[in-house]
């Protein structure tokens, strides 16, 4: 079997978690290549000098479609959003050998290998990882409504199998995104999201993802106790693959804020262990491109109602 193929979306203001992605993937699998679409020039020259060799670089006026009136019309994240299916059929549509692919948030971060989620569901086209909402201090309208809001599933972590279904669905997907990919509540639409609520009534072989410990984030990671055994750390009992750290903001090199969680007293230990290596990076990043400037503006600061988790 072929590596296990990976792609991400990300523009200068993600760069950093971006480059903490790739080494965390490098650390808990071997056989791997992941595709990054750079949606500005910044990033694309910046990684090409890095010489990453399991990374296959695309800038986005490398994909096939007419994007300028999209990006005119919409915000970057909602940008970024509607690029996800488009990146994942590139990918497919750039080597035919390629037999799955797994699109994953560029503020993921992986502790160990994601193998076992493919091997334990070796015949579902489509793989997709809940995203319940289980936060304590939420009162349960207020949770009802923003699960309504967010969907059933989070698109941090998607993955598709090149099939018959795999492929139609990915063709389905692609097609919302580029009719609408943004955040409107009342019509039952939250970026690219909202969609994949849809897929598993609309195709057969479209599985929520069984194996424990993957894609768990701030708006679940209170369902879970958190510990560390034999170097691996644990989430319930259960070795946790992959943590999504959405709502990390880097301001500059000695400051990183969590957006999502202002008022979070005791988060997990391993949130100390990222930001140590988000410190890294942005070092390093420094000595490759002084002039490199990845920190979050004002927009990307800003809480909006489209925030996604």
């Amino acid at each position: 079997m072929k590596e296990q193929v990976f792609c991400t979306v990300i523009s200068r203001f993600r760069l950093y978690q971006a480059i903490a992605l790739f080494c965390s993937l490098n650390e808990v699998i071997k056989d791997h290549i992941t595709y990054v679409l750079c949606v500005d020039d910044e990033t694309h020259r910046l990684i090409s000098k890095m010489g990453w060799r399991r990374i296959r670089l695309l800038h986005i006026c490398e994909l096939n479609e007419s994007l300028n009136k999209l990006k005119k019309n919409r915000r970057i994240n909602e940008y970024c959003w509607t690029l996800k299916p488009l990146l994942i059929e590139a990918v497919f549509s750039r080597d035919p050998g390629i037999y799955r692919v797994t699109y994953v948030d560029a503020d993921l971060f992986f502790f160990s290998d994601p193998s076992v989620i493919f091997k334990n569901q070796p015949s579902c086209s489509v793989l997709l990882s809940r995203g319940d909402i289980v936060i304590p201090s939420l009162e349960p309208e207020n949770k009802k409504k923003l699960q309504a809001l967010l969907g059933k599933y989070n698109s941090g972590f998607i993955s598709f199998k090149r099939d018959e279904t795999g492929l139609n669905c990915l063709r389905w997907w692609k097609k919302r995104c580029l009719e609408s990919c943004v955040s409107k509540p009342e019509a039952g639409l939250f970026g690219d999201q909202k969609y994949l609520d849809e897929m598993p009534s609309k195709f057969s072989s479209v599985c929520e993802i069984h194996t424990p410990g993957v894609n768990i984030g701030h708006w679940n990671r209170a369902l879970y106790h958190y510990s560390i055994s034999d170097g691996k750390i644990l989430a319930g009992g259960n070795r946790l693959i992959c943590y999504h750290f959405s709502g990390f903001r880097v301001l500059r090199s000695n400051r990183i804020i969590m957006i999502h969680e202002q008022k979070s007293v005791d988060p997990p230990f391993f949130y100390y262990i990222y930001l140590r290596i988000l410190q890294d990076v942005i070092r390093n990043i420094s000595l490759i491109d002084p002039g490199f400037d990845g920190y979050s503006d004002a927009q990307d600061l800003a809480r909006r109602e489209s925030e996604k988790s």
